[in-house]
Formats: structure tokens, C-alpha cells, sequence
């Protein structure tokens, strides 16, 4: 269930950014104990044009100096409610030095935000999240 979206200027290189798919992939699953079949991970590419930096034009900014100095990635995930606090300190800190290392920057520019899904109020093929963890949880305790 865990979700996560990087969203970045458009520009990078498509081989670094499918690097950046499956290392943070691989970290996502690891620190969450996620089997790496059930997260999803998606880039989001912004158009420069539309994107400020120091309230200009990122395309006219990222003109005077190098992208690795100026761009400044933004994670998004969302987990389950019930996730141990210390999964959250790991996501945020390994996850973005993960994004700064293959992007090529500072992790400190690195922003993340983790939202708690509710799972009366999370989906899974049309069932509540609640629902389906509880058949699951009966289904090993029967097993």
C-alpha cells in the first residue's frame, strides 16, 4: 500500500530518473518491510516554466546556475496509520539523501511530506484497506 510521488523540474536525464524509481523503491520497501510488489512510485515532472524558485521562473533561474544548486525535490508519501514512528524518521531521512544522492544534490533542498491513510478511508480494489487487512490477518492466523 505504501505510495510514494518525487516530484522534479522537468530535464533530468530519463536513465537517472528510472534509477531514482528503483532505489527509492527498493528503500521505500525495506524501511516500510513492504513487499516491493505492493508500493507504488511515480515521478512527476513540473515544466519549468510554471514552477518558481525564488519567486521566478524556474526555466529562467535554472539559466544562471547548476540545476543540483537550485531544484528543490519534493516527496510525497502516504502510509497506512499504524506505522511505527521510527519508519517515518527512516523514510524521511534515507528517502531523501536517496533523491539528493542520484539526483546530484544536496539532500538539505530535499523536501518531503508523509501523509497517514486511514484504512476505513483507504481503497483497495474497491474494498476498505480495514477490511482486507483483517481477511488477510484471519487467513494466516487459519494457515
Amino acid at each position: 500500500m505504501p505510495v510514494a510521488n518525487i516530484h522534479v523540474l522537468k530535464g533530468h536525464d530519463r536513465a537517472v530518473l528510472k534509477q531514482l524509481l528503483r532505489e527509492v523503491s527498493a528503500a521505500f520497501a525495506r524501511i516500510t518491510g513492504s513487499p516491493i510488489d505492493r508500493l507504488q512510485v511515480w515521478i512527476v515532472e513540473i515544466d519549468p516554466e510554471l514552477y518558481a524558485i525564488s519567486g521566478e521562473p524556474a526555466d529562467e533561474v535554472l539559466a544562471t546556475g547548476a540545476r543540483k544548486d537550485l531544484e528543490i525535490p519534493f516527496v510525497r508519501l502516504i502510509l497506512m496509520q499504524g506505522r511505527p514512528q521510527s519508519q517515518v524518521g527512516a523514510c524521511i531521512s534515507e528517502i531523501s539523501a536517496v533523491v539528493a544522492r542520484v539526483l546530484g544534490g544536496d539532500p538539505a533542498r530535499v523536501r518531503m511530506y508523509i501523509e497517514r491513510a486511514e484504512p476505513d478511508h483507504w481503497g483497495i480494489g474497491g474494498v476498505p484497506a480495514s477490511i482486507l487487512r483483517r481477511a488477510e490477518i484471519e487467513a494466516r492466523r487459519a494457515g
